[in-house]
């Protein structure tokens, strides 16, 4: 599907906030993929080499997007990762304009952690919304 959309996709960001999860028989979610793989690095695979892929927007539930947003006097975090450096400050100041600090987790291998039940994530081991200050030390 991505393959016939190669032209619109050159040079474009793409911003990928998905989780991969669904419903699970207890009410609760479950795992879709395999335990060791991300939706960052399944899409970074199928999209066209010239999309620019960045992780981003999905590290908090809905309810903590709208409540943490312009905190003060801290702000919260929200984390991103790519493997194009040359998108960095687009995705800090997209971050930004949407009322979070922007923290940095890595290239795409690192997607895993910020995906639901990843060690940064606020449904997996992080548990929470978090600062910077807090976010730097569990990096």
């Amino acid at each position: 599907m991505f393959e016939q959309y190669k032209t619109e996709f050159q040079g474009k960001i793409i911003i990928d906030p998905s989780n991969p999860i669904a419903p699970d028989e207890n009410g609760g979610f479950k795992k879709i993929i395999g335990e060791k793989q991300s939706a960052g690095q399944l899409n970074a695979a199928i999209l066209p080499m010239e999309a620019k892929l960045v992780k981003a927007f999905g590290t908090l539930g809905a309810a903590s997007l709208a409540s943490a947003a312009f905190q003060v006097p801290e702000q919260s975090v929200l984390f991103y990762a790519t493997s194009d450096t040359t998108i960095d400050n687009d995705m800090e100041q997209l971050i930004k304009d949407n009322g979070f600090d922007a923290v940095k987790v890595g290239s795409l291998e690192q997607s895993i952690r910020i995906e639901v039940f990843g060690d940064l994530h606020e449904f997996g081991a992080l548990g929470r919304v978090v600062t910077k200050t807090e976010a730097v030390t569990k990096l």
